[in-house]
């Protein structure tokens, strides 16, 4: 992962931390280690592998201005953005939105298990580990996105706001953003984008509210 190559090139060290590693697909939630069974399955030898420490852990020193300054904070993206916001007890958490939109949830020292959520290392310092539940939308900003490069309803992807309400609703027309697959709850990488209930009075706001509503619906799924 990303964290590990700059904390190479920064320190010298090969280290990742418990919240990249367990977005690997290769890291055991319960022994925090690197997982044999599956390191054997994928045929990748542990000593490719970088040493594996907690989010608060010192990681090594870098060198700026003759200055030795000290790397003591490595969180993989969406679960810094889950600290970040303050989501830290059992039942808290958030959705953050870009190119998609990530659901992380709280789900204190227990490892919750969902068929439409992902488990994962939420955060892990000197207090101990505390695990998530995490949902992946694949589409959210690149679906405006697409709006705007793709089809060229408008220049500016803050047009949408007054696009969307420029009118009472979307006139039928519903849009499933599945551009690369759906993602939670589904999980199905096969499912392509969809645009229905189009009439001869559909115009360009309403596919743009259609998207944005969307992406909501994406959500609350």
């Amino acid at each position: 992962t990303v964290d590990s190559f700059l904390i190479y090139k920064l320190t010298g060290n090969f280290y990742t931390d418990m919240t990249n590693a367990s977005r690997t697909m290769l890291f055991n939630l319960h022994t925090l280690s690197w997982d044999d069974e599956l390191l054997d399955f994928f045929g990748i030898p542990k000593s490719v592998l970088p040493e594996i420490k907690r989010c608060d852990d010192l990681f090594g020193y870098f060198t700026y201005e003759g200055r030795n300054i000290p790397v003591t904070g490595v969180l993989g993206d969406q679960q810094a953005a889950l600290y970040g916001q303050d989501c830290l007890t059992i039942g808290s958490g958030k959705i953050t939105y870009g190119t998609g939109l990530f659901m992380l949830y709280c789900t204190g020292n227990e490892i919750a298990r969902s068929k439409s959520a992902l488990s994962t290392v939420g955060f892990a310092d000197k207090n101990g580990v505390t695990y998530a539940l995490e949902g992946s939308v694949f589409n959210a900003g690149s679906a405006v996105q697409w709006l705007r490069d793709g089809l060229g309803l408008f220049e500016n992807s803050a047009d949408t706001e007054e696009m969307a309400k420029s009118v009472p609703d979307t006139g039928g027309v519903y849009v499933v953003p599945a551009f690369t697959g759906l993602g939670a709850p589904y999980w199905r990488g096969d499912v392509t984008g969809l645009i229905t209930g189009i009439t001869r009075g559909t115009n360009k706001n309403h596919i743009t509210r259609a998207v944005l509503e969307g992406v909501a619906y994406s959500a609350k799924a």
